[in-house]
């Protein structure tokens, strides 16, 4: 799974109503209470730092398949700002070692290796490492190939989300 991190890319971010600033080293989240409107704020953070020149890197990702789960073990860089796909399917989130700060719609939290916790579908996360991290999600599927699991557990965009309750 190919994901673009935008190293730093905090630090130019300079106005209180971006998603995310960095000040005194440090990052904060803002984080409203309307689910719909942190979804476009991540969306609008993502295209921003895709649209930049500078600074995406791609990140090694390692797949395991085994007896109906996925687990994918991403390592992030220290210093590293990234913007998740949405999650179609809940699953578990472990960050193996490392110290990382994550945002959802439902809040932010800074937290550091041994940490585990379910996240639900229909969910997109915001990461800055503030050491080198590895963060691992596990999924259950039935599927044995990688292209067809992607595109089962993850998409861009929640119009897919859209369709699926018409």
């Amino acid at each position: 799974m190919k994901i673009k991190p935008v190293k730093n890319y905090g630090e130019n971010i300079k106005t209180s109503h971006d998603l995310v600033e960095m000040r005194n080293g440090e990052v904060i989240f803002y984080v409203g209470n309307d689910p719909a409107i942190v979804r476009k704020q991540i969306m609008d953070l993502k295209d921003k730092m895709l649209a930049l020149e500078h600074g995406q890197e791609e990140m090694p990702v390692e797949h395991f398949l085994m007896n109906g789960f996925y687990t994918r073990k991403l390592f992030i860089k220290k210093g590293t700002l990234l913007v998740g796909k949405i999650h179609k399917k809940a699953c578990i989130n472990i960050v193996a070692s490392g110290d990382i700060s994550v945002m959802t719609e439902s809040g932010s939290k800074r937290v550091q290796a041994g940490y585990v916790q379910e996240t639900p579908a229909w969910i997109q996360k915001v990461g800055y490492a503030h050491e080198d991290t590895v963060f691992i999600n596990v999924f259950q599927t039935d599927e044995t190939d990688i292209e067809k699991i992607e595109a089962e557990i993850a998409c861009e965009s929640y119009d897919e989300k859209e369709k699926l309750c018409l």
